[in-house]
């Protein structure tokens, strides 16, 4: 079997997961969205900090992939980074609270 770099950077699947990643990097910067460490806190007590970030890093970009992926259904290189950078801007409009503004 033959490995072809070329063809796994330019899958659509492959360029959706570095969409979501860099979206997710993004809201970091939002003080609003907490991500999964709500739920990586009630699910692993007693954990540095440094755990949750980490997990949550890696746990948030794989299911905005996955479901931009799924949900959007790109199919090419522009429509999969698209899809995966706007996962995380997205989910903090679903999940922003209504503060009757």
């Amino acid at each position: 079997m033959k490995f072809d770099i070329f063809k796994i950077v330019t899958d659509p699947l492959f360029i959706t997961y570095i969409g979501a990643l860099c979206g997710h990097i993004l809201s970091l910067y939002s003080s609003e969205f907490k991500g999964a460490i709500p739920f990586l806190e009630k699910m692993f007590p007693n954990k540095t900090e440094t755990f949750y970030f980490r997990a949550n890093f890696l746990l948030i970009p794989v299911m905005g992939c996955i479901l931009a992926f799924l949900l959007l259904d790109p199919d090419d290189i522009k429509e999969s980074l698209f899809a995966g950078l706007s996962w995380s801007g997205t989910m903090m409009v679903i999940l922003k609270k209504n503060t009757g503004n």
